[in-house]
């Protein structure tokens, strides 16, 4: 057996007794490539045949919760850190290569079946800066949240800051940066995003 193999397995039986199971009795434990890296494993929630590609860190904390569902896959160098939050990503999506995921205490939450490119960042949380005789990494910060619907392709390099939510079957073209909601269906892209068009079939309702 090629040695990235064995500790392919070796770390799939290490961390797998640790995990706790998010849907009860998982029968199928995850696939852990070589170089991936765990934090506080009991408060990492695994469903069934969930893949750790090489690198994956997923990074969970005594005040944070990280959850994965069925076929869910963690791509190569990618980051999930709670940060006293909650990450939730459901069943068959994938976080892109190199992408960095975090949940602060306003969360994060990914439907299923989202496609992921590489390279994006979803950040939760927003420094103050209202007071021009501190420093910014001084000032208080919020945090209210990410929620990005079912059926969602982020393109590569998307970023999505802090309060937005992503309707159901929404496309965000590769390097937007999306800082207000984004409608079902959508397509938008830009810094900052805009809405290009609907996707073909899908007609918005009319205010």
């Amino acid at each position: 057996m090629h040695p990235r193999q064995l500790l392919s397995r070796l770390l799939a039986r290490r961390f797998w007794c640790r995990f706790s199971k998010l849907n009860g009795a998982v029968k199928s434990p995850p696939h852990v490539a070589e170089l991936c890296q765990f934090a506080h494993p009991r408060n990492i929630f695994l469903g069934n045949r969930v893949r750790f590609l090489r690198g994956a860190m997923v990074l969970a904390d005594p005040a944070g919760r990280i959850e994965l569902g069925d076929d869910a896959i963690i791509s190569r160098f990618a980051v999930l850190e709670s940060l006293g939050g909650l990450i939730r990503i459901g069943k068959r999506s994938g976080v892109g290569d190199f992408s960095n995921l975090y949940g602060y205490t306003g969360g994060l939450e990914i439907g299923d079946d989202v496609l992921m490119a590489s390279g994006c960042r979803l950040v939760p949380s927003q420094h103050g800066i209202g007071d021009p005789s501190r420093p910014i990494a001084a000032q208080p910060s919020t945090s209210r949240g990410i929620k990005i619907a079912s059926n969602v392709w982020l393109g590569a390099n998307v970023v999505i800051l802090d309060g937005v939510s992503i309707g159901l079957g929404a496309v965000i073209g590769a390097g937007a940066v999306v800082t207000k909601d984004v409608p079902a269906y959508a397509v938008v892209g830009g810094v900052p995003a805009r809405i290009i068009k609907y996707r073909e079939g899908f007609t918005p309702k009319s205010d």
